[in-house]
């Protein structure tokens, strides 16, 4: 009997022993999937996010509404308001998102929704967002003639600066970010610029070092606590230097009229040229000039080389066509370099 009763016992102790063993497994597996013990009565919540995080002036912008802590989401009904205005063909059975177009940079928007769950529950949520913008303007190193009024595109070897010009608001205020308080991730063609990067670091420069194309700048600016951020890009066109003729007032060596590429002469004896040059790194006076006729160099005005006079043959046939060709070269920087043509038709 007493055998008996101890094998009972031992019995007993070894069942508990197993599901002690696999009480803490359990325990174990729920722990590293979930960091805590799972509560099968937690009470459902909701959440809104927004896409993008921060709206920018005349762009769509999205918000979700998520459920959790419900095992079926389906067929909960969301009633959707914009600025307490309900919005009837947003809200529905299983309409969880609400698109809409921002309008002017500092517009506040207060996004609300209320859900009905299938089992007659009520939950409700509200989101605050203001319209930011970024902007980006960038500067070349390249010069050109002060009567050109386009933008100076760089060349190669030109040294780009990139500055932005964020304007972002404290979600739901007209509190602006000071520009100090932001971080600044910079990327040149997609690769982040890690030395150029970091907080209050609003401008970006780096040398080009391509011959033409384009290169792609993009910043990503955002607040210490990541919650507001914004993104912005640019495209730099890369352009060859860069030489024009064009035709001179003999006595002031002014030019007149269109750039050159073909030009008729009749009664003329001699005629002026005067070149400029666009996109260079360097002015005129660092520039190496080689006037040619048919192949055959002209001298050039020896203190302004930019500039070339050339007397027509008393003798020349007519009609008769001859090319002019400028080669033009920076000493100190063999990749910047131009040619210019034109056709002078003598008759």
């Amino acid at each position: 009997m007493k055998r008996q009763n101890k094998k009972i016992i031992r019995q007993r102790e070894l069942v508990v022993l197993l599901f002690s063993i696999f009480y803490f497994l359990f325990s174990g597996i729920a722990l590293a999937q979930f960091g805590s013990l799972p509560n099968l009565n937690m009470a459902p919540t909701l959440s809104l996010s927004a896409d993008p995080v921060t709206p920018t002036p005349n762009a769509g912008l999205t918000v979700s509404a998520n459920l959790s802590g419900i095992t079926n989401v389906n067929n909960s009904n969301y009633a959707w308001f914009l600025n307490g205005a309900r919005q009837s063909s947003a809200s529905g059975v299983n309409k969880n998102r609400f698109s809409f177009q921002t309008e002017a940079i500092g517009t506040i928007y207060r996004v609300g929704v209320s859900v009905t769950t299938p089992d007659g529950g009520v939950l409700s949520d509200s989101i605050l967002l203001t319209v930011s913008d970024l902007d980006l303007t960038w500067s070349a190193s390249s010069e050109a003639p002060a009567s050109y009024k386009g933008k100076l595109l760089p060349g190669p070897n030109s040294a780009v600066v990139v500055s932005a010009r964020p304007l972002i608001y404290e979600p739901g205020t007209r509190n602006v970010f000071a520009i100090a308080n932001l971080t600044y991730n910079w990327f040149l063609n997609d690769k982040l610029q890690k030395d150029k990067s970091g907080p209050n670091r609003p401008d970006f420069s780096f040398r080009n070092d391509a011959p033409t194309g384009a290169k792609n700048v993009r910043l990503e600016a955002r607040t210490a606590d990541g919650l507001t951020s914004l993104t912005k890009s640019a495209d730099i066109a890369i352009v060859r230097p860069q030489i024009l003729i064009y035709l001179a007032d003999p006595q002031t060596n002014l030019p007149y009229g269109n750039a050159l590429k073909k030009v008729i002469l009749r009664d003329e004896v001699s005629v002026n040229f005067a070149a400029f040059n666009y996109f260079w790194n360097v002015g005129p006076k660092q520039i190496g000039w080689e006037w040619s006729v048919n192949n055959e160099k002209i001298a050039a005005i020896s203190d302004k080389p930019w500039l070339a006079s050339f007397d027509i043959p008393a003798n020349i046939l007519k009609p008769s066509i001859l090319q002019i060709r400028l080669m033009a070269k920076n000493p100190v920087n063999a990749i910047e370099s131009a040619e210019s043509l034109v056709n002078m038709e003598i008759r």
